[in-house]
């Protein structure tokens, strides 16, 4: 029994059981991997920020649609307007939405119909297309799933209609990455297999290689996907490419190393046990070095807050596994096979490649020439390299999905940021219906109206984007003053009439002046009642104003007042007078007998009456001027921008269409508001991040000083969530330079030890990166004519050329330990036979690269350009200055100046 254990052992039967228990296990709980990036794909914004603070507010917001997310349901006539028969048709199928509205999960639906002030809205200027905003439950199900059923709802006869909104168009991108993943993995596994057998002429060793590639790529993708559902790692859409990319990739270089050697030892006439173990000695330390490396950087990323590099530490995982299959599953068969493990090898001879011979002679022949010249042709494109990334999913897509056609369908009948607004949430601790704090919403609306890369602003107080005349001051002056100068004219009449009747009094005038004296004092009434108003109004005006101009203003209506109130008084004791006199002379006229004893009270009365007008006609001749001031000085007021703002009369606070306003734009609790911003510009420019900071900063100046001034502001739309992801990822630049920089230098030169060296052959390597990715934004920009790339292709393309660089630059280390010779010697021959591989290394690399440029992917393909660039730049000035700097280093120390000499 032991006997057959040891052979067992000896035989790695035990690693192979232990791995196929392993693929078992990953294969059962493996997590859909789809799925996975629909979920938690998308980078996931820290709890402060902006767009999640706007979420939670969103989710509070009562009327029945809290925690949704809006749809925009686009018709859209080819040619032509909407006219009625289409209108009926877009009514018709709204009608058949709003009566399958749960099933859909839909709260709430905004139509033109249920906004008629806010038109321009829903109706573009061209009156060719008309959106209809659906607000849909989160917790409905998968938002592809619920566009797609929308999209069969709303086919309307004689229009094209399409569902879009944000979500749906980055839910359409994950999909399309994980289906571009798919076939990259397939295409990619099938050129592993050719790679190895092309460099190796054998069948059974690019199975086996490529058979242990594929099984650590099963259980890492297994693994990472776990840690994610049930430990709440990181993840990324990109994700099980980078793990796919690390897995492949490193398992060739490994498996390269380690079969070319086995092959070595074999040749050599070691029998395949001994060959196998040679193998595995000569090529561990570089494994375990490389190991080291990549999963020191790669753990690193752990470190940062923004969760999509965060989900780079994974890669970790695959950088173990990938390690130990290749020194535990191919061993297996190469001990079993042993040298038919390279059946059916083909015997021939070998050939010196000399074009490393070459670069390190130029490099030792003139070692600053070298330098110059180097600098000279790859310098520039390393230098000239600018950040010219792009945060939209929306570029990544084909026109053809229906989603980016109804949003570019929405940018072009409206304006180019119609499809992807600001939406700005202001939550007081106060209500906001009342006149104080819609004056504050109102200027800010209009202030961010005026603000460069702002098309409009809808808000509580402009509903369609445009001021409601009838609610400013300008407009309620107006009327006032349109009724102020009636009763002026009135007033005049009344006073001329009065006159002429001092010297002519009778029964009948005195009945006729006295309804006159009514009406006017009834009028009069009314005019105390609306200067009260004027002189609200004037005061909130004069707030405006210097305090000089305050006190003036207040202090000319207060006396109006006064003056209209004993104009009043005096109007009503007139007017009983006159109506006693009138009821007297009645009595006189029947009652003959009495005549003569009511004279003398009549003749007083009517003294008293002249008295009574006299003085009446003097107050109004007062009245009069006092009214026609007035007059002057709100018609003046008027026409001053101190008039133009925002205020709502008690009858205006309690119309319908304020009431219609308030019911859209506030929360249940009248306590948070909303103001949507239409940016000129489609979220994917460059410049959106830039719009995005100045209105923040805007709305932070014109809240200061407020009744809003501590009221909670957050903003959501793509914009913003573009423009957070950006700021997360540039502020950490430096730092990710750092650690990539930091690790690799430090095993360098420990490895190597020697920091000198080190140092130049890690710049050596970032010149070729630097340049290489400004040579693929040149070739993607000439053959797409695209001048940006997705901002997560820096990150991508970073796995493969790290695992590029670090395979080659450890070689170079441990050749540099390890020798014996003085460094000058050991230059050009150390750096000649590492030459040797050099065609395997370009033949690998770019078949490799050239799988992923087939995927036609954006993104990925500018991976597979940045790789292509990189390694043959890399080989090509990499033996250049490691022999002029290795010269230099050398004799410039030893390098004496002449001595002077004295005369």
């Amino acid at each position: 029994m032991k006997e057959r254990i040891r052979s067992l052992h000896e035989n790695r039967i035990f690693a192979l059981i232990i791995w196929l228990i392993a693929i078992f296990a990953a294969i059962v709980l493996m997590q859909n991997t789809t799925s996975l990036i629909q979920q938690k794909g998308q980078p996931q914004l820290a709890n402060d920020s902006q767009p999640v603070v706007a979420q939670s507010i969103q989710r509070d917001w009562g009327r029945d649609v809290g925690n949704t997310y809006n749809v925009t349901a686009v018709f859209n006539k080819a040619s032509g307007q909407i006219g009625s028969t289409e209108q009926a048709a877009i009514d018709s199928t709204i009608s058949k939405l709003q009566s399958h509205q749960k099933f859909y999960g839909i709260k709430a639906i905004q139509t033109l119909a249920t906004n008629p002030t806010a038109q321009d809205q829903f109706l573009s200027a061209d009156k060719s297309t008309e959106i209809v905003q659906l607000s849909i439950d989160r917790n409905q199900g998968e938002i592809r799933v619920i566009a797609n059923q929308l999209q069969g709802q709303l086919s309307t006869t004689g229009l094209d209609s399409y569902v879009t909104s944000p979500e749906i168009v980055n839910d359409v991108a994950n999909q399309k990455i994980s289906q571009v993943t798919t076939v990259a993995t397939v295409i990619l596994f099938i050129l592993a297999l050719i790679i190895m057998g092309i460099l190796f002429k054998s069948l059974v060793a690019p199975i086996i290689s490529t058979l242990a590639i594929l099984m650590a790529y099963v259980v890492s993708l297994s693994i990472v996907n776990n840690l994610a559902v049930h430990l709440n790692f990181a993840y990324s859409e990109y994700t099980p490419l980078m793990v796919m990319l690390t897995t492949i990739l490193l398992g060739l270089m490994s498996h390269f190393v380690l079969l070319r050697q086995f092959r070595q030892q074999l040749e050599d006439g070691k029998p395949a046990n001994a060959a196998t173990k040679d193998s595995i000695r000569y090529v561990r330390y570089f494994l375990l070095v490389t190991g080291i490396t990549l999963g020191l950087t790669f753990a690193g990323f752990a470190l940062f807050k923004f969760s999509t590099l965060r989900a780079v530490a994974t890669l970790v995982v695959p950088i173990i596994l990938t390690i130990l299959a290749t020194l535990t599953v191919s061993p297996i068969f190469m001990n079993l096979l042993g040298e038919r493990f390279f059946w059916p090898a083909v015997a021939s001879e070998p050939h010196q490649h000399g074009f490393w011979n070459r670069m390190t002679r130029f490099g030792l022949w003139q070692p600053i020439v070298a330098i110059i010249a180097v600098l000279y042709f790859v310098g520039p494109f390393a230098y000239s390299y600018r950040n010219n990334l792009n945060f939209n999913a929306s570029n990544t897509l084909e026109s053809s999905q229906q989603s980016l056609t109804g949003m570019r369908v929405l940018n072009a009948h409206f304006t180019q940021g119609k499809a992807t607004p600001v939406t700005i949430y202001v939550k007081s601790s106060d209500r906001l219906d009342n006149e104080k704090a819609l004056l504050q919403l109102d200027n800010l609306t209009t202030k961010l109206q005026s603000m460069p890369g702002v098309s409009g602003v809808t808000s509580l107080t402009q509903p369609n984007g445009q001021p409601i005349a009838e609610n400013y001051v300008n407009s309620q002056l107006n009327d006032f003053t349109t009724e102020l100068k009636g009763a002026t004219d009135q007033l005049d009449d009344l006073t001329d009439s009065l006159k002429d009747d001092r010297t002519n009094l009778n029964q009948v005038k005195l009945s006729s002046d006295a309804d006159k004296i009514d009406s006017l004092a009834s009028r009069s009434s009314r005019l105390v009642s609306d200067t009260t108003t004027v002189h609200s109004q004037v005061d909130e005006i004069a707030g405006r104003a210097n305090v000089s101009q305050r006190r003036s203003a207040s202090k000319l209506v207060r006396r109006y007042q006064r003056l209209l109130n004993l104009i009043n008084t005096q109007l009503q004791t007139v007017s009983s007078n006159m109506r006693a006199l009138s009821d007297e002379l009645s009595q006189n006229q029947t009652d003959a007998s009495d005549v003569s004893s009511n004279v003398s009270s009549y003749t007083t009365q009517i003294k008293d009456v002249q008295n009574d007008l006299k003085k009446t006609t003097k107050s109004l001749s007062g009245l009069v001027k006092s009214y026609n001031d007035i007059y002057n000085y709100l018609s003046a007021l008027q026409a001053s921008d101190a008039a133009k703002i925002y205020y709502l009369t008690p009858e205006q606070l309690t119309s319908s269409q304020f009431q219609q306003s308030l019911m859209t734009n506030t929360s249940e609790n009248y306590k948070t508001t909303t103001l949507q911003v239409t940016l000129k510009d489609a979220a994917n420019v460059k410049n959106t991040a830039a719009t995005v900071q100045r209105l923040q900063d805007e709305v932070s100046t014109q809240l200061q000083g407020t009744s809003l001034k501590n009221a909670d502001v957050a903003y959501a739309g793509q914009p913003v969530v573009q423009s957070t992801v950006q700021s997360a990822l540039l502020s950490q630049i430096g730092w990710i330079a750092l650690l990539i920089v930091g690790v690799f230098f430090i095993v360098l030169a420990i490895v190597s030890r020697s920091v000198l060296q080190a140092f130049y052959w890690l710049l050596t390597f970032g010149l070729a990166a630097a340049a290489a990715t400004q040579l693929a934004q040149m070739m993607t920009a000439f053959l797409s004519g695209e001048t940006t790339f997705n901002w997560q292709v820096p990150l991508i393309a970073m796995v493969p050329i790290l695992i590029l660089g670090v395979t080659q630059l450890m070689q170079v280390a441990i050749n540099y330990r390890y020798n014996d010779l003085p460094f000058i010697d050991w230059l050009l021959p150390s750096l000649t036979e590492m030459g040797q591989t050099l065609r395997h290394r370009l033949f690998a690399v770019v078949a490799f690269s050239l799988g992923l440029l087939f995927t036609g992917y954006a993104p990925i393909v500018t991976v597979g350009w940045i790789m292509i660039f990189t390694v043959l730049i890399f080989n090509v000035i990499l033996p250049i200055l490691i022999a002029a700097f290795g010269k230099l280093t050398v004799t410039l120390p030893q390098h004496k100046p002449k001595s002077k000499h004295r005369a």
